[in-house]
This record gives C-alpha cells, sequence and structure tokens, in this order.
C-alpha cells in the first residue's frame, strides 16, 4: 500500500479506486485550503507539512472512508495549529469558521470542529475506547483521522528525523491504539500500525539527518522576498536625516 504525499498522488489514488467526481472535488477543495493555511510550514522531519496532510488522507482513502472524512484528515489540525493570519492557535472563531466553510462547505468545516474534540493522547485514550459503544458512525469516523495521523507520523519512518519527538505520544500508546483500530472494525489500520511502529522501533536514523535546528515541531520558512528589509529602511532614515 502506497501513501501518498502529494496532491497529484492522492488524486490519481482516489481516480484508480473508481471514486467519483463529486469525491474529487471535495478533496482538492479541501487540498487547496490546505496550502493556503500552511503555506511554508515544515514537519519537525523537515517534511512539507502539506505532505503529511496529505499522507493522513490517502491512508483514509485506503480504508474506503467518505470524500467529506478524507477532507478532513487533510485539514485535521486546522484549528489547532494553521496560519489564518490572526496570530492564534487552538481556537475556532467565527472568522476562522466562516473561511473554512467558504472553502469547503458547512459539512466538512463541522466534521473538524468536532474532530476536536476526539482527539487521543494518553490521558484520553481509555475514556475513548469505553465510550465507542456509545459513539455514532461519524464519530467512529473520525476517530479513524486520529488513528491515521498517529500512522502518517511513522510509515515513512519520518518520526524519527524530528530533531526531539518525545512529545508523540504514538509510541507509548501504540499497542491501544492497534487494539482501538480492531475495535473499530479496521483490521487493516490495526496491522499498519503495528507494522509501522515495529519498523521505527527497528530503525537507527543518523542523528546527522535531522534538522540542524534541533526543532520538535512545526516551521515556518519565511521566503526571502517576504521578510522585512529593515537595512534599507534604516539607511534611507539615515538620507534623511542628513538633510534635515
Amino acid at each position: 500500500m502506497q501513501i501518498a504525499q502529494t496532491n497529484i498522488q492522492l488524486y490519481n489514488q482516489l481516480r484508480a479506486a473508481g471514486r467519483p467526481l463529486d469525491d474529487l472535488v471535495t478533496v482538492h477543495r479541501a487540498y487547496e485550503l490546505l496550502t493556503r493555511l500552511y503555506p511554508g510550514y515544515y514537519q519537525a522531519d523537515g517534511k512539507p507539512f502539506v505532505a503529511h496532510g496529505v499522507g493522513v488522507a490517502s491512508v483514509l482513502a485506503w480504508l474506503d472512508q467518505p470524500a467529506e472524512i478524507v477532507a478532513v484528515g487533510l485539514l485535521h489540525n486546522v484549528y489547532g495549529n494553521a496560519d489564518f493570519g490572526d496570530g492564534r492557535r487552538f481556537v475556532v472563531t467565527p472568522a476562522r469558521a466562516r473561511l473554512v466553510r467558504e472553502a469547503v462547505g458547512d459539512p466538512v468545516e463541522g466534521l473538524l470542529r468536532r474532530f476536536r474534540d476526539l482527539r487521543i493522547g494518553a490521558d484520553t485514550l481509555h475514556r475513548v475506547r469505553s465510550s465507542l459503544p456509545e459513539l455514532d458512525e461519524t464519530d467512529r469516523r473520525l476517530l479513524l483521522v486520529e488513528l491515521a495521523d498517529h500512522l502518517e507520523k511513522y510509515v515513512d519512518l519520518g518520526v524519527l528525523y524530528f530533531g526531539n519527538h518525545d512529545w508523540v505520544e504514538t509510541e507509548r500508546i501504540g499497542p491501544d491504539l492497534v487494539a482501538l483500530a480492531r475495535e473499530l472494525g479496521e483490521p487493516r489500520l490495526a496491522e499498519m500500525l503495528e507494522s509501522a511502529l515495529a519498523s521505527a522501533a527497528a530503525a537507527d536514523v543518523p542523528p546527522e539527518l535531522r534538522p540542524s535546528d534541533g526543532r520538535s515541531v512545526l516551521k515556518l520558512e519565511v521566503p526571502r522576498s517576504c521578510r522585512r528589509r529593515l537595512l534599507p529602511r534604516l539607511r534611507r532614515r539615515a538620507r534623511r536625516a542628513l538633510r534635515r
């Protein structure tokens, strides 16, 4: 199973699966929003962040999830760490929700908002697993998005290239994630998680291949053409001062 890392690979994966045009358009709109909200962002392994979103979406497509869930995979953490231009993080505001709705529609925006309440961590995993019988089909699908997010960090050993990945809980809660995948009726996902975790445990990545700044989270690389040109401005001010 080849996990897509570019939009073209994802589109081709969906086309090969015989997905209807409406599905492709839904995913395409989500990808375009993804590139707008993560311009110049790179993961702690040096990979463009949009590739991570594409990878999560690709896993969900392999699991035959609906187009709206694949779109959520692309955009899963927009209300956490995306760049809406307001300087805020981990918050939903009316302006943010409106921008997302205009780009991908009400259903996907609602799913993204709901996804925030279903995130899995060491402190929530037991509660999530015990609540499975009460969850509806939509929430169960959103849990697959969360599992796909964990898997994508490991499927290409990317997490081992982080400058520091101590904050990533996937390895510590791996057996429970595998069990959750099976409880959700997705044995293929359970096998993928199990295999990816085993491969990561056996791998030995040279530290020289990790980011030289040792970063553990996203980093925004600002193009030189967009940086403030302080020196020329200071020179102009100096010339104006001399003329006075």
